[in-house]
């Protein structure tokens, strides 16, 4: 059996960018996960969401909701008023998620590459407008943009891959496109407050 990759649950999220934040607002999910630490910098900055794992700074309003199996948190802008008609009928909220990985026979080089290709050739349409490298946590970093059509709804999503000697994280930024300049400071930003434990 092939062992599971990171990007496999990437790429399952960004699929279900249309329908699975509306289906969690339209239930109600909006409670904090356990874990979330707010300190005193929440109200200047946001709060700090702790996990035993890691930790990443939560924009200013933005909370955490249960996370659907195999994602390590899941943070919502509930409150955000969206105004593209398409991304409203599926009562879509930018959010970002975090994942866990493990490099297994993998380089750094060769998972990025998977990453990369797992995108291309299972989601149909997307595209991938920027990449660079930088380093999050004194750790390896690579950002991957890409823009996506999804029933209707044009997203825009950041990726985040961090890798550790053996560990991998990917923090997955989504918002519609007419939102990318709003946010993409901002998603870059919590990316580099990320600290694994």
């Amino acid at each position: 059996m092939k062992n599971k990759l990171l990007i496999v649950v990437v790429v399952l999220l960004v699929l279900a960018i249309g329908a699975g934040i509306g289906v969690f607002l339209s239930k109600g999910e909006k409670e904090k996960g356990p874990g979330s630490v707010y300190g005193p910098e929440a109200k200047k900055e946001g709060a700090r969401l702790e996990k035993e794992s890691f930790s990443i700074n939560m924009p200013e309003g933005w909370s955490e909701m249960g996370a659907p199996t195999g994602i390590s948190a899941m943070v919502v802008n509930a409150s955000e008023e969206i105004t593209d008609s398409a991304a409203q009928k599926i009562n879509f909220r930018t959010y970002f998620s975090v994942v866990f990985d493990k490099l297994n026979e993998k380089s750094k080089e060769e998972y990025v590459q998977y990453a990369k290709n797992a995108l291309s050739q299972n989601v149909p349409g997307i595209i991938i407008s920027h990449e660079e490298k930088g380093k999050i946590d004194n750790k390896d970093a690579y950002f991957i943009e890409t823009e996506l059509n999804q029933r209707d709804a044009d997203f825009k999503v950041l990726i985040a891959i961090i890798t550790g000697e053996q560990d991998i994280w990917a923090i997955s930024f989504n918002t519609v496109v007419s939102n990318w300049e709003k946010y993409k400071d901002l998603f870059y930003q919590t990316a580099r407050s990320f600290k694994m434990h």
